[in-house]
């Protein structure tokens, strides 16, 4: 990792009366002095959160080569980048990423241009893997509104699909990870992640900004129910 994520040097941004919002001045500047930001251009990652991956990885253990993987909310790739390593693409494993935008490909990388919320995404899945698969990952985030209960409700919901996709495509003993925005009906998905799982752990990594109210929950050894 980038030796950056030490560096005390802050860049302060000098913007014309009126040429910028303040909001959107602060908003660079905390791009700008991130030592993660910072540290995933010098290490090619294309997002600071491929270090939040990592750091649950190195936590979890769960990423090994010659694993199958699905990352869903895949863009703009900086997790794909990071199990594509792990899990030694394109000679070992597979990866299968999927998001509402497109990405850059990766090598070795399958992806669909396609919606969690689309009720045959499921199928569509199954059909391009033609396997169950070991890991289930979501980094998938609501498009911000600015009113934080409207928020950690549609992040609940994202966590919510990402469940049900790992309930219908993961193999017994897989792993579930999905990015939460804590708050109302938390429990009630951890909950349901025990009727599936036999350990569920909640880790905030060290590179989540220490403002945001995300975590990620993680469902240990999936108890396959036939629901494939």
């Amino acid at each position: 990792m980038s030796n950056n994520l030490t560096n005390n040097s802050r860049v302060k941004v000098k913007v014309k009366k009126g040429s910028k919002s303040v909001s959107s001045r602060r908003w660079l500047e905390r791009q700008l002095n991130d030592p993660y930001v910072i540290a995933a251009k010098e290490d090619g990652y294309r997002s600071r959160s491929a270090y939040k991956l990592i750091e649950l990885n190195n936590k979890f253990k769960f990423l090994k080569k010659g694993k199958t993987v699905i990352d869903l909310g895949a863009a703009p790739g900086g997790w794909s980048q990071v199990v594509a390593k792990i899990i030694g693409l394109p000679k070992n494993g597979k990866l299968l990423s999927i998001d509402i935008q497109d990405i850059m490909p990766i090598e070795g990388v399958y992806f669909i241009n396609g919606d969690i919320m689309d009720e045959d995404i499921i199928e569509t899945i199954k059909n391009k893997l033609q396997c169950q698969v070991d890991i289930v990952l979501s980094d998938m985030a609501p498009s911000a509104s600015g009113h934080r209960n409207t928020d950690q409700t549609r992040a609940l919901l994202l966590a919510e699909l990402a469940l049900d996709t790992a309930k219908h495509l993961l193999q017994k003993d897989g792993t579930f990870c999905c990015k939460l925005i804590r708050g109302k009906g938390e429990e009630e998905l951890v909950s349901s992640m025990r009727s599936f799982f036999s350990s569920i752990k909640r880790y905030k990594p060290e590179s989540s900004r220490k403002n945001s109210a995300e975590i990620f929950l993680i469902g240990l050894n999936f108890n396959d129910q036939n629901l494939a």
